[in-house]
């Protein structure tokens, strides 16, 4: 039996096609561990590579045709693919063309693909684009829900290690725009949350698809509450919806439940203990929420990237979902941004401005007496905030002490977390 060779990564075939330099990649692999998503998002965040050679060079690994640029989906297509799966599989219909439905997704899954073709008489045909524009047309077609990030909003995370002078042909970084005030941020941010760009405002940039010979796209391998959705108005022609509840295949019965983990309150001593054991951020994340349960009622654990802090994880008073819609512009005044630009804790009343109204709308309409915000450093800038409440109408907790010990073990925690990680992918290489 013939072994097939093993794929290269992204970062390779970048740096091999002079886009990307290995300090670049390195530097981009660090982001990854910080905030998670895709190698391609946080190159592109960081403006470390130009969209197109990201969907070039996912094209490469993945043997398919790829698409950057704004991409819109025909409505006609959409009813084809019900929104829980759309969802799950992060991949969303595009448009038919000459009896084939062209199917956007982050990573090719040839089975997915025979599934669907079959069950709407069509042959399929993946076509990958980068992570963060699939994420676009989820939320706007499907009214899905992803974590907001400094990418959808167009901003540049500043970071001391990207002023050196960039080498080879790498892009050089730009300058860090800045948000211009709540208004204008206001406006942007419900852009994003429909499915928009954040450079609406700009030339808009058309798709463009890069296909490949038809032999090569058959053979490729498998690779590694409230926005309602677009009105669909049917076609004349092409297919109906589907009943979905009829004859359904395994891929479209719902994966099984992970076991709920523990949202118990810990204590301030078994989380200081749980943390020196953690190997991944969300298990970090987890701890951080679970000791802040012992000190408030509801806790916000944000990621601070550039001039935008977005949400990233919540327990408490149903905060969970809330996590995923919240998004917080740095460059206007806020306890957020005193807090990360004083590198100190905030505890008081939040003023009454639009960014922090809409902050509060965004966690339930709850307005508590005060608020405590902590932030957690990473290599001497604010990386994360916490936010701690008691609720509505109720003073948020005084006794901050362990809480302030414990935003830094984490920071030490996110720091060994890098290390470790970025020491495995050298002793790889070697």
């Amino acid at each position: 039996m013939l072994k097939t060779a093993p794929r290269m990564r992204i970062g390779e075939i970048l740096i091999r096609a002079g886009h990307l330099t290995q300090e670049a990649l390195e530097e981009a692999l660090d982001w990854q561990v910080l905030y998670g998503g895709r190698l391609g998002t946080n190159l592109l965040e960081l403006k470390l590579v130009e969209e197109e050679h990201l969907a070039r060079a996912l094209g490469k690994q993945m043997s398919s045709d790829v698409a950057w640029g704004e991409l819109q989906s025909e409505q006609d297509v959409i009813p084809l693919l019900p929104k829980q799966i759309a969802d799950r599989d992060e991949m969303v219909p595009w448009k038919m063309e000459k009896r084939r439905l062209k199917v956007l997704c982050t990573q090719i899954r040839l089975e997915k693909m025979d599934e669907l073709g079959h069950k709407i008489g069509r042959s399929c045909l993946p076509v990958v684009a980068p992570e963060f524009r699939i994420f676009q047309l989820l939320r706007a077609k499907y009214a899905a829900v992803r974590q907001m990030r400094a990418l959808d909003f167009g901003v540049v995370p500043a970071d001391e290690r990207r002023r050196k002078k960039p080498q080879g042909n790498a892009t050089p970084a730009a300058p860090p725009p800045e948000l211009i005030d709540e208004s204008a941020f206001n406006d942007l941010y419900n852009r994003v949350v429909q499915g928009g760009s954040a450079t609406a405002s700009e030339p808009a940039r058309s798709a463009t698809i890069e296909t490949l010979p038809e032999d090569a796209i058959l053979g490729a391998p498998p690779a590694d509450d409230f926005w309602p959705p677009p009105a669909i108005f049917p076609p004349p022609a092409p297919p109906a919806p589907l009943d979905w509840g009829q004859g359904r295949a395994s891929w479209e019965e719902p994966e099984p439940a992970a076991p709920k983990p523990d949202d118990s309150p810990l204590e301030f001593k078994e989380a200081l203990s749980l943390l020196e054991g953690v190997s991944d951020r969300k298990a970090i994340a987890h701890i951080v929420l679970r000791a802040s349960l012992n000190k408030a009622k509801r806790a916000l654990l944000l990621q601070v990237q550039g001039a935008v802090a977005v949400g990233w994880d919540a327990l408490g008073d149903g905060l969970e979902q809330a996590a995923q819609i919240v998004a917080i512009p740095l460059s206007a005044p806020s306890a957020f941004q005193l807090v990360v630009e004083t590198r100190s804790h905030f505890l008081g009343r939040l003023q009454k401005t639009p960014v922090n109204v809409r902050f509060l709308a965004q966690l339930g309409k709850k307005v508590p007496l005060s608020s405590l915000i902590v932030p957690i450093l990473h290599r001497g800038r604010v990386s994360h905030l916490l936010y701690l409440d008691n609720g509505h109408k109720q003073q948020a907790p005084t006794d901050v002490g362990e809480m302030l010990i414990l935003s830094q073990r984490i920071g030490q925690t996110i720091e060994k977390l890098v290390e470790t990680t970025g020491k495995i992918r050298k002793a790889s290489r070697a």
